[in-house]
């Protein structure tokens, strides 16, 4: 199991009991995710898709959404939803991205053609993936990277400042930068 999982699962141990509240609300947003990875059918669903969604959602609510509101503390059940979906999904083997993973990059780059990143959002998208060291940086990962901060825009605040699109047009970037 990928380490941010198995955090995830040592820091929710209590909440994933099975008929706890919290349960339900994990359940709710697994079924949420695993839809929405349905949603574009040339990106694996795999731990490291799932990893990467992981990783787009904590860095979008880190720095686009206001510390301590209402907004941050109800992001908390995604967590668990991601982690009920992933932590029993394989481990990626293939040795190089496949060419569906390419098409899901090609069409979110024409869809952010005009939205430009600054530098502090590539480097964004790269500390985020150094916290969970063990996910690649890969076509697939950065995928799910991708599908994490677009869950987590309804948390966005438009008045908060920078648009959490700008993480979607680095991790676009960080794509078109692998061989």
């Amino acid at each position: 199991m990928r380490s941010c999982f198995a955090g995830l699962a040592d820091g929710l141990r209590e909440q994933l009991a099975e008929g706890s509240e919290s349960r339900e609300l994990f359940e709710y947003h697994r079924g949420r995710i695993e839809a929405l990875f349905a949603s574009q059918p040339d990106l694996p669903l795999h731990q490291d898709t799932v990893a990467g969604f992981v990783q787009g959602f904590l860095v979008t609510g880190a720095y686009f959404v206001p510390d301590d509101s209402v907004e941050q503390q109800s992001m908390f059940p995604v967590l668990g939803g991601a982690l009920l979906l992933g932590q029993d999904l394989p481990i990626d083997t293939s040795p190089a991205d496949t060419v569906a993973e390419r098409g899901f990059f090609e069409r979110f780059t024409l869809a952010m053609n005009d939205f430009d990143h600054p530098s502090v959002a590539y480097e964004l998208v790269q500390r985020a993936f150094s916290l969970a060291p063990d996910v690649p940086i890969s076509r697939a990962s950065l995928g799910g990277f991708c599908l994490g901060v677009l869950y987590a825009n309804p948390y966005y605040l438009p008045a908060s400042g920078t648009d959490p699109m700008v993480l979607i047009s680095a991790a676009c970037q960080h794509a078109r930068d692998l061989p």
